[in-house]
């Protein structure tokens, strides 16, 4: 089942990158993409489109492969629909649920990557093989919970980001590759992240190609306004 379980822990811990676009002429965004992940030595593919809607921070994914899925994300609500069997499963969260597969392409649309933002402050930089470093500290407050982060840019575009827990051990570590411009924007278009344990070993590795982007289609596509059919049976949870 492509549930809660299944949507990308680098991402996870590194959602609280993503609190909004800068001033970009994004609307709306659709991409096909091709997702590998890897985890106790077992690999699973699920193949999709995935639509955007930026003022509605509003992810609608259609899952094609391995089986027919249509996974809602808004806020603190996560929906999966399962159109053949007409079932479906609500997931309430305490706070916001990370966008899926977008999250790195909303990072990479950001003025300063969205960390100002949420209260952490650049430490240093350096510049080393035509990439600049940058080393964030988090917000005094969040110490506890939250680790340094590094990014990585080149021309303007990122190209990684390294997230450390609160005692500095390496978390998550993902790169950006392939971008291509849409709009004001320069967008990966292949993702490679990895999750680590705390004795630095990879638990999960991800590895997610997109394709065929649509900027701003003119009409927007039906799918971003999807909702369960009142007919399907609904399981609830909260998370």
């Amino acid at each position: 089942m492509f549930g809660i379980s299944k949507i990308s822990p680098p991402l996870l811990l590194t959602f609280f990158l993503c609190t909004g676009l800068h001033a970009a002429p994004l609307e709306t965004l659709s991409l096909d993409f091709t997702r590998e992940l890897t985890e106790n030595d077992k690999t699973e593919t699920i193949t999709g489109t995935l639509h955007y809607d930026v003022k509605a921070a509003r992810v609608v994914v259609e899952v094609t492969e391995p089986l027919k899925q249509i996974m809602i994300v808004q806020e603190e609500v996560l929906e999966i629909y399962y159109p053949l069997q007409n079932q479906a499963f609500r997931f309430t969260a305490k706070g916001r649920i990370p966008l899926p597969f977008v999250e790195s392409i909303i990072q990479s649309t950001q003025a300063e990557y969205g960390l100002t933002a949420i209260g952490y402050s650049l430490d240093r930089h350096e510049i080393a093989d035509d990439v600049l470093y940058t080393y964030w500290t988090p917000p005094e407050k969040a110490k506890n919970k939250l680790g340094a982060v590094i990014l990585g840019s080149r021309a303007d575009r990122l190209i990684s980001t390294e997230v450390k827990t609160s005692d500095g051990k390496l978390a998550a570590k993902s790169y950006y590759r392939n971008h291509t411009k849409l709009g004001d924007n320069y967008i990966p278009m292949e993702v490679t992240s990895s999750l680590y344990g705390p004795e630095s070993e990879v638990l999960e590795h991800e590895h997610v190609v997109y394709g065929n982007p649509q900027l701003n289609p003119q009409p927007p596509p039906p799918i971003l306004q999807f909702e369960i059919p009142v007919s399907a049976k609904v399981k609830e949870t909260e998370w």
